[in-house]
């Protein structure tokens, strides 16, 4: 089994640019340990100046087998890794950070997979194994493996040490243990300790325009805060989402099918006691945009100094490709806190959805030529919650996730959601391997809870227009309600509400205010979660097969069961319940009473 002391005896590298190894008199790496926290100095010992492209802490064939499953973070939130090490696969419908965001890999990713910045490791009949960065305030961590060999990587972006200068990386842990959620739980108090949590009094909760008002329209905006008045007040507030604006990168022109600028529209909301919320994509800038025909300087540059779009995704159009607000840039920093500023002092909004957000931690070249893709990000970060962090809730999305430490209350830890099965089982997946992070780095965001099916026109480029229904089942339909109590983060509805029938109006009901708590699962499968809340266990039972499954679930003692949705009562149990023959792509949400042992 791979533990500390043998990590402590691997040799350290540092590559160069020019894909040669420094050598020692080049360069040397001070390591201190502290019980399991590593941290790192880089000095250059040379009397010229280096271009370092990464430092390698450790590399070398582990005492692993082949077949240890892992799970690994990716460096953004569309992307995690899971499967063995000889037989890795990815979690999530964008592929490899690589494949969705095109970013350029080094001869030194060549045959080796690479998540970022956490992986944990579940040896057969071993301790569980969990190696992270517990900072990220200038550099990003990888880690590479293929079959038992792996390396564990500071990318320093090929930037230039001079002569006797030094790096400070970013604090390192190798942690291992029986219980794979306390491991968690100690990398979250030191990635605290690293990035102290923004804290906020309450989870949010409200409703989303985007997933059923298209195109957004103040006349709909009006009739669902209306609505809401009457119906469900406990959601709060509207969440302006994207497509309020003219164009991306131009956040305080408003769209000419709007119907009427933002701030009156605010205004209207909240005269009827809702409260409005607000969106903005900071990074990213579409062409033919005003922002970037008037200050196309103020972009991430190519080589040749002109703005860059080679990278992130790639549009189907290309005139839709977005660059990049330069984060170092002074004035793209103005523009940023004085928008913002708008929207706080004159459009009144107390909460901010930051998406996007990965453009803003991408390769290419800025102003500041000394500041890491890390750095660029936060510091324009900084900048926002700077002006409206002190009494607004900020919510990250399509984030970097260990560059967003410290700099949300709340963060989208999974896709958008569409009602269909590949999105609320894909959603489950990614949500649950995080749901650790929930009240602990932030308040998880699980995207909207839909409980409709609503029929969508789109236009394709020829000028057709595509009738798309909803495909999703009423078990399916259970199973994404599942996942939501399973979250234990925000609740934000998808659904028109004026049409939302009574049945699914107290569905939200149920759901209200959120729980705050994020179930615990039996196993890596996610088949039983387990919530704690002060007053009863909720158990959510999740059948993610194509067919009808029996699943045992265990109990310390006698109870009465019920249901979460309902409150009936399902039966009396001793140690153990069987649900038989749960369907196909439905779950069960289950509750007992904490003083309930008959």
């Amino acid at each position: 089994m791979l533990n500390l002391d043998d990590v402590k005896k691997i040799k350290s590298s540092v590559r160069l640019s020019d894909c040669t190894t420094a050598t020692d008199r080049e360069v040397t790496i001070e390591k201190s340990w502290v019980n399991n926290l590593l941290s790192t100095r880089v000095v250059n010992r040379s009397d010229h100046s280096l271009r370092i492209r990464e430092v390698v802490l450790f590399s070398g064939d582990m005492p692993l087998a082949p077949d240890t499953p892992f799970y690994g973070e990716g460096f953004q939130m569309l992307t995690q890794y899971g499967g063995t090490l000889a037989l890795p696969y990815v979690i999530g419908a964008y592929g490899k950070d690589r494949d969705f965001f095109r970013i350029p890999e080094t001869p030194f990713h060549e045959n080796l997979w690479t998540v970022y910045n956490l992986m944990a490791l579940s040896p057969s009949h071993e301790e569980h194994l969990l190696m992270a960065f517990t900072s990220c305030n200038r550099f990003s961590g990888e880690f590479r493996f293929r079959n038992s060999y792996i390396e564990v990587i500071m990318d320093t972006e090929d930037l230039e040490l001079g002569p006797g200068q030094s790096w400070e990386l970013e604090q390192f842990m190798f942690s291992s243990g029986a219980n794979r959620d306390l491991l968690f739980q100690e990398l979250a108090e030191c990635l605290n300790r690293n990035h102290p949590r923004m804290l906020y009094p309450e989870i949010p909760t409200g409703w989303c325009s985007y997933y059923c008002l298209r195109p957004i329209t103040a006349e709909g905006l009006y009739e669902n805060a209306r609505s809401m008045v009457q119906r469900i007040p406990e959601l709060k507030r509207i969440q302006i989402d994207g497509g309020y604006a003219a164009a991306d990168g131009d956040f305080l022109i408003p769209s000419v099918t709007l119907g009427n600028d933002v701030k009156t529209i605010s205004e209207g909301i909240r005269a009827t006691k809702i409260e409005a919320a607000g969106y903005l994509s900071p990074f990213i800038v579409e062409p033919g945009s005003k922002l970037f025909l008037e200050h196309p300087d103020w972009l991430v540059q190519d080589q040749e100094g002109k703005p860059f779009n080679g990278i992130g995704q790639k549009k189907k159009l290309p005139e839709k490709q977005w660059y990049m607000l330069d984060g170092t840039h002074p004035e793209a920093q103005n523009y940023l806190r004085s928008a913002v500023r708008v929207m706080h002092d004159e459009w009144g909004w107390r909460y901010f959805k930051l998406d996007f957000l990965q453009y803003g931690a991408l390769p290419g070249c800025r102003y500041d030529k000394q500041a890491t893709r890390i750095e660029a990000f936060r510091s324009a970060m900084k900048v926002i919650v700077d002006e409206v962090g002190h009494d607004s809730f900020i919510l990250g999305c399509n984030a970097p996730f260990w560059p967003l430490l410290g700099l949300v209350h709340g963060n989208r830890v999974t896709n958008d959601i569409a009602r269909d099965w590949k999105h609320v089982s894909g959603n489950a997946k990614e949500l649950f391997p995080r749901n650790w992070q929930n009240d602990t780095l932030w308040y998880n965001d699980p995207d909207v809870i839909v409980l409709e099916r609503v029929t969508f026109r789109n236009q394709t480029i020829s000028g057709e227009v595509i009738e798309k229904k909803s495909d999703i089942s009423d078990q399916e339909f259970e199973f994404h309600k599942a996942v939501i109590v399973a979250s234990g983060g925000m609740i934000l509805s998808g659904d028109l509400i004026p049409s939302l029938s009574e049945e699914n109006i107290g569905v939200l009901k149920k759901l209200l205010p959120p729980t705050d708590k994020a179930a615990y699962f039996d196993d890596e499968t996610y088949t039983i979660g387990r919530i704690k809340l002060e007053d009863r266990y909720l158990i959510c039972v999740f059948n993610f097969d194509d067919q009808p499954k029996d699943i045992v679930i265990s109990l310390e003692g006698s109870y009465r069961v019920y249901d979460f949705w309902t409150d009936e009562e399902v039966g009396t149990y001793t140690n153990t319940m069987k649900l038989n023959s749960l369907e196909p792509h439905c779950a069960k949400v289950l509750y007992y009473e904490v003083h309930g042992n008959l």
